[in-house]
């Protein structure tokens, strides 16, 4: 070789070193898994505080009018005029709209002529009877003078009964007639659409020229012809189920908070439980509607706006409590993960069994298991701001 030195060895002391380094690192993280010295994000730690527990049913519901009615026709026709739109306040017994009432006229006067002939034929019936009752005394007079014979009493006797028969039938054909004549009248009063209630006009469905159609249906598509509601007392409907309904009772409080409207609350009573549970259409779980109605009345409120409904079962004063988050249950039973001082000043965890008591949306009584104070590791971690803000 040129130099006549001796060939370089290659150095592998580098190599060696970076496995020895790759196993230190493998050893250490192993030991921090068993030892539980791994440091704990101070974030998902949470202590046990005494305080008052608030035990509240949370649904979501949609805000109604209590009072709310839908106005359809009694009779067919077309829609002649529509007297108000929709948001304009009405008084029970204002003209909402006209059906055209000419077939409803001409109707009433057929049937004021068929009476007036009918009375005609009743007068001269009984013109009629008159006659033949005069006829009958006559000759009953006659009979005790023998100027006339029996067979001639017999015959206006016979004629007097035959005058009372046609007196009855006209005047029940006169009786009939009239009812015809009432319900056409009725008919025609039908096509002015008066409102049932006080109210504000929600919703407007017919328009002038329309047909309607009276029954179930308003129109032939089933819209209401116009809706009314009572706008100064509204209602949230929310369906609870079989476990909620079981600790609702009339009168207690309720709090509601509505997407629309952020950062207000209202105050509602509970004034409605049902006595039995529904299917709601669509769904296979039964459920138990409530009704809670607001104590003041917001313009700003309207129905069919969502609502968060919030009712106040009772509030335990000096509890202690937890996130629920931070507890476990886990074949009947409930544990949490206790955090603990450890060596230098480190902190290690164990698992703890805990007897929990009532609960709400965000906290659980613990009635044994843990003292004021302790520090438990939120499992998983809090959403808190998911959390429902009160």
């Amino acid at each position: 070789m040129s130099g006549g030195g001796k060939p370089r060895r290659r150095r592998r002391w580098p190599w060696a070193l970076v496995a020895v380094a790759a196993l230190v690192a493998v050893v250490g993280l192993i030991r921090r898994g068993a030892g539980g010295e791994k440091a704990l994000d101070a974030a998902l730690i949470t202590k046990v505080k005494r305080g008052e527990l608030e035990i509240a049913v949370i649904e979501t519901g949609k805000v109604q009018p209590r009072e709310k009615v839908e106005v359809k026709s009694k009779v067919a026709g077309q829609v002649d005029k529509v007297f108000v739109v929709e948001g304009e306040h009405v008084k029970k017994g204002q003209l909402l709209l006209r059906i055209d009432p000419t077939d409803f006229r001409r109707d009433v006067a057929r049937g004021e002529a068929d009476v007036a002939h009918a009375a005609a034929d009743l007068a001269q019936a009984k013109n009629g009877l008159e006659y033949a009752q005069l006829t009958l005394d006559r000759r009953e007079k006659g009979l005790a003078e023998r100027g006339v014979a029996q067979i001639d009493v017999d015959v206006a006797l016979a004629d007097l009964k035959s005058k009372q028969v046609a007196v009855a039938t006209a005047e029940a054909a006169l009786a009939s007639i009239k009812v015809v004549l009432s319900a056409a009248e009725d008919r025609l009063r039908y096509t002015l659409i008066d409102s049932p209630i006080d109210g504000t006009v929600i919703q407007r469905g017919i328009e002038p020229g329309e047909v309607v159609t009276p029954g179930v249906q308003a129109t032939f598509e089933g819209k209401a012809l116009l809706t009314v509601a009572d706008l100064s007392t509204l209602i949230v409907k929310a369906d609870l189920n079989q476990i909620d309904v079981a600790k609702v009772k009339l009168g207690q409080s309720v709090t509601l908070t509505l997407d629309a409207l952020p950062g207000k609350k209202y105050e509602a009573k509970i004034t409605k439980i049902a006595p039995a549970s529904t299917t709601p259409k669509g769904k296979d779980v039964d459920v138990f509607p409530v009704e809670a109605t607001l104590s003041v009345a917001d313009e700003a409120i309207k129905p069919g706006m969502t609502a968060d409904v919030r009712v106040h079962i009772e509030t335990r004063p000096k509890v202690l409590s937890l996130p629920i988050e931070a507890v476990v249950k886990e074949g009947g039973k409930s544990t949490v993960t206790k955090v603990i001082a450890a060596a230098g000043g480190k902190q290690k965890t164990e698992k703890a069994d805990v007897q929990a008591g009532a609960r709400n949306d965000r906290e659980v009584e613990i009635t044994s298991g843990l003292n004021e104070g302790d520090e438990v590791l939120i499992k998983p971690g809090s959403a808190s701001e998911n959390e429902y803000k009160m």
